[in-house]
């Protein structure tokens, strides 16, 4: 106990080891006191003003921080960096305020020592630091500078915790797009692996869509397989729609496969009610358009088969969202019709009306328009 207390003795009163004997002395306490007392405000001192230099929006601060950036000193650049990190939680203080942040991102690729000690700030407390609304700025900045092999791997690890957080899955996706080949196939085959749960959660939806958005065939197959049974339950969601419509169209006929046979599957009543719904209506229109485009006849006409049926097709002609769809399936009987009989007027009819196409696109020439669309795509000869 003796030699724990002569050391602390030493650390801040510089006296040699042997006094420790006279610490118990009033006198002693009272000095040593005085001296703990007048350190702890230095301290405070020091650090509000590196918070003023940090975080005050105008002013001294602001200028001063120019000022410093500019005169681009080694010595005093990692003076800075150095109180800022030496402790975490004023770390996390600074990088959490919006000022804060912008400033902290400007330190960095300035020197490498500078940058190894935020770097290694930003990794002791990176969960709180990538899902906070400014702080996580800091970590993709370092990131973008530093391309380091340990946040990668960190972010890799927590990849789903990250995907389902409000501020966590913006960060994600930003790390997602600036990892290289091979750690981006890793967060895709993670979220793809997952995609299914994420496509339910509010912020991994953002996740799945940026993943489909790399229009990777191997990633998009794996989604649209997780996804299974879900389609239906997706469509009538508006986050979950966009991501049924990015399946439908990524030119997967494997994936096209799976979400149109699930559509068909699901009962006349379930697909009228997803062709007239605000979001669903998109899906069902995608589906058709894609099927006709990509020339799976036997998944157009499957579709527009169901949605013909009595009711059904009377009903979505009434319905506002339903138009467009309902638009889609009278230019298919029209144009069978024109098949079976005058192929001849019919061809003459369209030629004339296609240099119309863009005017009859109006609400009005809706259904005009989609007749010669779709003469362009499936021919009359």
């Amino acid at each position: 106990m003796a030699e724990a207390l002569g050391r602390e003795t030493t650390n801040y009163m510089e006296q040699p080891q042997e006094i420790s004997l006279t610490i118990n002395s009033p006198y002693f306490s009272t000095y040593q006191s005085i001296r703990t007392i007048s350190r702890q405000n230095y301290l405070q001192q020091l650090r509000m003003r590196l918070h003023t230099l940090l975080t005050s929006v105008e002013g001294e601060g602001s200028t001063e921080f120019n000022d410093m950036i500019l005169r681009n000193n080694g010595r005093e650049l990692h003076g800075v960096v150095s109180k800022l990190t030496s402790e975490s939680d004023y770390f996390v203080e600074i990088v959490s305020d919006k000022e804060g942040s912008r400033r902290v991102r400007r330190l960095f690729g300035k020197f490498h020592q500078t940058d190894e000690i935020l770097l290694n700030a930003i990794v002791r407390r990176f969960i709180d630091i990538m899902t906070g609304k400014y702080s996580y700025l800091v970590a993709i900045t370092a990131f973008k500078v530093s391309e380091s092999f340990e946040l990668v791997s960190l972010t890799l690890r927590d990849a789903l915790y990250f995907a389902s957080d409000e501020i966590g899955c913006i960060a994600l996706n930003q790390i997602i797009t600036e990892s290289n080949n091979i750690f981006r196939y890793e967060f895709f085959h993670e979220i793809s692996e997952n995609a299914d749960w994420l496509s339910m959660d509010d912020s991994g939806n953002f996740v799945v869509q940026h993943v489909l958005n790399f229009h990777d065939l191997e990633c998009t197959n794996r989604v649209a397989f997780r996804l299974c049974g879900y389609y239906v339950e997706l469509s009538f969601e508006r986050r979950g729609s966009y991501i049924v419509e990015q399946i439908l169209e990524s030119g997967s006929m494997i994936a096209l496969d799976l979400v149109v046979s699930e559509l068909m599957e699901c009962g006349g009543f379930t697909l009228w009610r997803l062709a007239q719904d605000a979001f669903g209506n998109y899906v069902v229109q995608k589906a058709l358009r894609v099927t006709r485009r990509q020339g799976r006849v036997d998944l157009f006409f499957g579709l527009v088969k169901k949605l013909k049926l009595l009711p059904f097709l009377h009903l979505l002609r009434g319905s506002h969202h339903g138009r467009n769809i309902v638009a889609i399936i009278d230019s298919t009987i029209t144009l069978e019709f024109a098949k079976e009989r005058r192929v001849d007027l019919f061809r003459e009819l369209v030629e004339k009306l296609k240099p119309l196409i863009d005017l009859l696109r109006g609400y009005q020439g809706i259904n005009i328009a989609a007749i010669i669309d779709l003469d362009k795509i499936e021919g009359v000869d």
